[in-house]
């Protein structure tokens, strides 16, 4: 089981990460988003640092981030149309499930987008996600990351879910946008314990 931190806004915290053992990083490049990235920050970083880099989009125009990024995630439900467009990308995809009744149906149709992998996350910001329809939806997809709500106090319940990787940003978070280093170190623990 792999860790993701997301929500990278500063080198300082992508390198610690790194060094703490976090297998990928996320950046968000949405400017109106609380955590965004500017896409600079993503060209440092593929400078410095070894492990796969993730670039979050909420639309899928990602022209500019092509070769910068290893995974291009984009973070909503998409229509058919839009799946099948990512077809023509030789770029790898994470793409948003909701943890919810919808994404027991959505999910399907991402065997259609071959090189996407499934991200099973909180149905609404800022709640945990349901556990019940996680566990539904990684039997269908065992390679999926599953997030939405982690911290270091609940983050053993999702790894016993046995992910492919576990994604957390705000919990793990000093303030919006400034990682803490116990914190991250403690998800790394937990999730390096579950795997043995």
């Amino acid at each position: 089981m792999k860790v993701k931190f997301c929500g990278i806004t500063n080198l300082e915290d992508a390198i610690i990460a790194e060094r703490l053992g976090a297998d990928m990083l996320g950046f968000i490049l949405e400017p109106r988003q609380l955590r965004y990235a500017a896409l600079e920050l993503l060209n440092k970083a593929r400078r410095v640092l070894t492990v796969p880099l993730v670039a979050v989009k909420l639309q899928p125009k990602f022209d500019e981030i092509l070769g910068l990024a290893d995974f291009i995630q984009i973070h909503r439900v998409l229509e058919i149309k839009e799946l099948e467009m990512l077809n023509s990308y030789s770029s790898r995809f994470i793409l948003y499930v909701p943890s919810s009744k919808e994404g027991l149906n959505y999910i399907k149709l991402l065997d259609s987008v071959p090189n996407a992998v499934p991200l099973i996350d909180s149905h609404k910001k800022g709640i945990p996600s349901d556990l019940v329809y996680a566990k539904e939806l990684l039997k269908m997809r065992p390679e999926s990351g599953l997030g939405g709500g982690i911290t270091p106090d609940n983050v053993n319940l999702y790894a016993k879910l046995n992910p492919a990787w576990i994604d957390v940003s705000s919990g793990i978070e000093s303030y919006i946008g400034k990682k803490d280093e116990a914190k991250m170190k403690k998800i790394i623990e937990v999730v390096k314990n579950e795997r043995n």
